[in-house]
């Protein structure tokens, strides 16, 4: 147990699973797929299906898992409306990732608790923008193995991306793109149509690009990629790692254009065909934002979980507040 020197010990602590959080003596877990009793989600992953008896989580986040016949038991939750369960008091805020993602605000026993494993500073034009809540105790899980690379701007990103496509275009070649499936793509699809460019996409973005435009997310017009008729669009197709169904068969034979959210994604897809450009889109925040989310948040304490968070907790060592990383069966006391 990690214990805080010089504060008041709380009887609430938080323990780190193989699957998800636990706010220990409490019913919540965070992120949990099949632990305990009630589960926040914090955004909808494709690969998964919750097997808890309820979770928390946004109706848009709901309505991807539907999409892809998973129906858990929910507790719909807006942002921005606090609500209680017991003595916990709880509200949902835009992560700014994708689509219904979202970071838990928990007040409990006088602590301030804010777990944000997912968040998106820069603007994504088809969500809601990210927003943060001073909290003492804040939980992160960054995605990106480098805690001092920064991520290449979106939006010099999507430009390249655009004027790329645009090229081959120009010249009647129509590439596939890879990318991430949920949230990604969807902006892939919008950036590309707003200049009149014509997509064509695979089956699980199709699924998901309808639940965007169900909720309101104008992404423009596309149709769903079959090989008849593939020769005069661009492909949007999933990563393969992001679906669990393996290398999508059956690609047009055109220059593959993979777009990653981390630096450190690969760019080979694999059976000969390789990558012939690379663009990051990041979704989610880098070392040099993740020091700009800590001082917005103010919080007494940060915890780091994730592949990454022993690197994450050494690099943020100094920076005045406790960055400590957080492994399955440590339990350390909130405020």
């Amino acid at each position: 147990m990690i214990k805080k020197s010089g504060a008041k010990s709380s009887p609430i602590e938080v323990k780190q699973t193989e699957d998800g959080l636990h706010l220990v003596d409490s019913i919540l877990w965070l992120d949990a797929q099949a632990n305990g009793e009630l589960s926040f989600l914090s955004a909808p992953d494709l690969q998964s299906n919750p097997k808890v008896p309820q979770v928390i989580a946004t109706a848009e986040t709901v309505r991807i898992l539907e999409a892809f016949r998973r129906k858990p038991n929910a507790l719909v939750c807006q942002y921005n409306r606090p609500f209680s369960i017991g003595r916990l008091r709880m509200e949902l805020l835009p992560s700014g990732c994708v689509l219904g993602g979202a970071s838990l605000y928990v007040e409990i026993d006088g602590g301030r608790l804010l777990y944000a494993p997912n968040l998106q500073p820069q603007r994504v034009p088809t969500v809601r923008q990210m927003q943060l809540k001073k909290a003492h105790t804040l939980i992160l899980s960054p995605n990106q193995a480098d805690p001092n690379a920064v991520l290449p701007n979106r939006k010099r990103e999507k430009d390249r991306l655009l004027e790329t496509v645009q090229s081959m275009v120009k010249h009647g070649v129509y590439p596939v793109v890879l990318c991430e499936p949920l949230g990604t793509a969807q902006e892939i699809t919008k950036l590309l149509t707003d200049h009149e460019i014509p997509v064509a996409v695979h089956d699980i973005i199709a699924k998901v690009n309808r639940v965007y435009e169900d909720s309101g997310s104008r992404i423009g017009p596309y149709t769903r990629f079959t090989r008849k008729y593939a020769k005069q669009k661009v492909t949007l197709i999933p990563l393969p790692s992001r679906t669990g169904v393996g290398r999508p068969s059956n690609l047009p034979e055109t220059p593959i254009l993979g777009v990653y959210g981390s630096i450190e994604d690969p760019s080979s897809l694999g059976s000969g065909r390789q990558v012939a450009e690379r663009f990051v889109l990041g979704t989610n925040f880098d070392g040099p934002e993740m020091r700009d989310i800590i001082t917005a948040v103010a919080p007494k304490e940060v915890y780091v979980i994730g592949p990454f968070a022993k690197r994450y907790a050494a690099e943020f060592g100094n920076i005045g507040i406790s960055v400590k990383p957080l492994f399955v069966n440590d339990q350390p006391t909130l405020f």
